[in-house]
């Protein structure tokens, strides 16, 4: 679990050791913070709880399992901006990254730690080197981060294939999940 989510994150942190300066500002709690704790506990509250009780336990669909969870950890990280474009972008951001969480959770079995350790160490990269002040980050953290996305979207279809498993979430779960 934690090789794949270190291969997923792989261009965000070849990406911004290429671009971006190292922050010579980090500390022993800002990684214990802001990295350890944020994707630790994040995952566990919004994926875990918000998004998987409901998912697993009713007989919700994916989209109305993951709304609020999203909407809530998108309006969570507002505080990062007081520019109405910079906090627009960063709801959008964490939003669907909150969304992508989801999914990645439930494809990989309901295994909390695969998005741990991607939320981890996306804000690993994220902190080590100079990016942004903020989760929005500019042209080339999206970059990076984009290319990233993929890699999870891709390595999680391939694995499940590799297993001989359908996706979790298909049109039969987006909605309404039927009774088995």
């Amino acid at each position: 679990v934690f090789l794949f989510a270190s291969i997923c994150t792989l261009p965000m942190f070849i990406g911004f050791s290429i671009i971006f300066d190292f922050n010579t500002a980090i500390s022993l709690n800002t990684i214990l913070i802001g990295v350890v704790a944020a994707g630790f506990f994040e995952e566990l509250y919004f994926r875990g709880f918000l998004f998987g009780l409901p998912f697993r336990k009713t007989r919700l669909g994916f989209i109305l399992s993951v709304l609020f969870g999203a909407l809530y950890f998108g309006s969570l990280h507002l505080y990062q901006s007081t520019e109405i474009n910079e906090i627009f972008g960063i709801f959008v951001i964490t939003f669907l990254g909150g969304i992508l969480f989801a999914w990645v959770y439930a494809e990989w079995d309901f295994n909390i730690w695969v998005p741990v350790f991607l939320h981890m160490l996306m804000n690993l990269a994220w902190e080590l080197f100079s990016v942004s002040d903020n989760a929005m980050g500019g042209t080339y953290a999206n970059i990076f981060r984009f290319f990233t996305i993929i890699l999870v979207i891709v390595l999680t279809v391939l694995y499940k294939r590799k297993k001989g498993k359908n996706l979790s979430i298909n049109k039969r779960s987006l909605l309404l999940q039927s009774k088995t």
